[in-house]
C-alpha cells in the first residue's frame, strides 16, 4: 500500500469511518487472504478468520489509526488471528488438496508442475515447521522482504532468513526422499 493510500486510511481510522476498511480490503485484502491461507491450508477456514480479521480491524480503527507501519500491523493482526483461531480450533493437520489453490503451479524455469511433482511439493511444505511455513509462505506467495516478514512476525531480518533458508533446506530434503521412493 503506497503512503498516500495508507495515510487517507488512517485518516478514516481516526474518524471511525468505515470507509477505511474498504480501502484496507481494496488494498491488500488478496494479499491477507493468502498469507491466512497458507497457513491455515483450508478456503473455508481461511474466510472465517478474514471475516474475523475485519471485524477486529472494525473495532481497533483508532489504534490502526496510530499505526507507524499500518500494513505491517494489520499482516500482523491478521498472524495473531490465525494463531487463535488455531489455538481454538485445535488445527494441526491440514489436508493436502487445499494448498493447491496457494500455489503456483510453476516450476522456476516457468514450466508446469505435473500433479505428481505438485502432490511432492504439497507434501514436503506440510512437514514443515509452523514457523518456517509461515516465513516460506510471506516470501514466495506475498513477495515479501526478510525487512517486511521481521516487521510483521516481530522478529529479526536475520530470523526470517533463518527460518526461510533452513524450510527450504528441508522442502529440498524431503523432495529428495519423494524423488528417491521413501
Amino acid at each position: 500500500m503506497d503512503k498516500q493510500v495508507e495515510s487517507r486510511a488512517k485518516e478514516l481510522f481516526r474518524n471511525n469511518n468505515p470507509l477505511a476498511l474498504e480501502i484496507i480490503y481494496d488494498e491488500i485484502g488478496e494479499r491477507l487472504y493468502k498469507y491466512i491461507l497458507s497457513i491455515l491450508c483450508s478456503e473455508e477456514k481461511a474466510e472465517e478468520v478474514m471475516q474475523d480479521l475485519f471485524v477486529t480491524i472494525a473495532k481497533k480503527h483508532y489504534h490502526l489509526a496510530r499505526a507507524k507501519n499500518l500494513t505491517g500491523y494489520i499482516f500482523a493482526m491478521a498472524r495473531n488471528q490465525t494463531m487463535d483461531f488455531l489455538r481454538s480450533r485445535r488445527v494441526r493437520n491440514e489436508r493436502l488438496e487445499d494448498y493447491e489453490n496457494i500455489l503456483f503451479r510453476e516450476d522456476e524455469s516457468g514450466n508446469k508442475l505435473n500433479d505428481e511433482d505438485l502432490k511432492e511439493v504439497l507434501q514436503a511444505l506440510q512437514v514443515l515447521p509452523l514457523k518456517q511455513r509461515e516465513v516460506i509462505s510471506m516470501k514466495i506467495f506475498q513477495q515479501m522482504s526478510f525487512k517486511e516478514i521481521a516487521r510483521t512476525l516481530n522478529i529479526s531480518s536475520n530470523t526470517a532468513a533463518s527460518r526461510y533458508r533452513y524450510g527450504l533446506e528441508k522442502l529440498r530434503r524431503a523432495l529428495k526422499r519423494f524423488k528417491d521412493g521413501y
